[in-house]
């Protein structure tokens, strides 16, 4: 699963679109983490793709897409994969994002460029602020820490990745976890987002406190609050088959 696919021009690199699923089905676009690719959904997209078209895109600089020249930020991100989507006619797409993707999935939303279906939002921080935990989890990490960590993840990147540099890819990514400036997390924008959300918490998510979760929701009109008992921040992965029934349930109820 997800073995196949295209690149899109981006300007200044070209990112990998893999398909899969039922092409008959209602469109639901994976965005994955950071220092992830594609790959980490497919757990979850098992359960998917009876049902949904599945478009799984590698971020810039992860997966099988190159890295560009432009600095690594959200806002970059945001832009990258709205220029995707209107290529590929998918603006009005469901958004399944966790963490980065999902950080991500919230900004596109919340900007009107595209008009998401629908949100889910999976360990997702919409503010990061200067007292967060978080912040102190990202300034200490290190690359050697990520390997020991990853290293399988690493193997499988250097193997897909165009040009292969995890070093690079490493640093761009903790910077644009600390940033806070307008081109970091979205912010008091949530507020813009429209289509309906569904907001997905691990309660033994040791990244997004259940707080930012539980904030993040209420800022929404309208918007849903998923909070698992004994769930990490890799929850799709851990236990798809649990999360799949509720993710289901609001698909269907929203769009109906």
């Amino acid at each position: 699963m997800f073995d196949s696919g295209k690149f899109v021009s981006v300007g200044d690199t070209n990112l990998f679109v893999s398909e899969a699923g039922n092409p008959k089905g209602r469109v639901i676009v994976l965005l994955h983490g950071g220092l992830q690719s594609r790959l980490d959904f497919i757990p979850l997209a098992k359960h998917l793709s009876e049902d949904y078209r599945l478009i799984a895109i590698d971020t810039r600089g992860h997966g099988r897409s190159g890295i560009g020249t432009a600095p690594l930020t959200y806002r970059q991100l945001q832009d990258d994969f709205t220029v995707v989507l209107t290529t590929m006619g998918l603006q009005k797409s469901g958004v399944i994002g966790h963490s980065d993707g999902g950080i991500v999935a919230l900004r596109l939303a919340a900007s009107c460029a595209v008009q998401p279906e629908f949100v889910i939002a999976v360990g997702a921080h919409w503010v990061l602020p200067e007292n967060d935990p978080t912040r102190q989890i990202y300034q200490t990490i290190t690359l050697e820490k990520w390997r020991a960590m990853f290293g399988n993840q690493i193997s499988i990147y250097n193997t897909e990745n165009p040009d292969p540099d995890f070093g690079k890819l490493f640093t761009a990514a903790t910077r644009m976890w600390l940033d806070c400036d307008e081109n970091s997390y979205p912010g008091a924008s949530v507020k813009n987002i429209r289509c309906p959300l569904l907001v997905v918490h691990g309660d033994e998510d040791m990244l997004v406190s259940r707080q930012q979760a539980f904030d993040l929701t209420e800022q929404v009109k309208g918007a849903r609050l998923l909070n698992l008992p004994f769930a990490k921040h890799t929850l799709l992965e851990d236990m798809p088959e649990s999360v799949f029934p509720f993710l289901q349930d609001f698909i269907t109820h929203v769009t109906t």
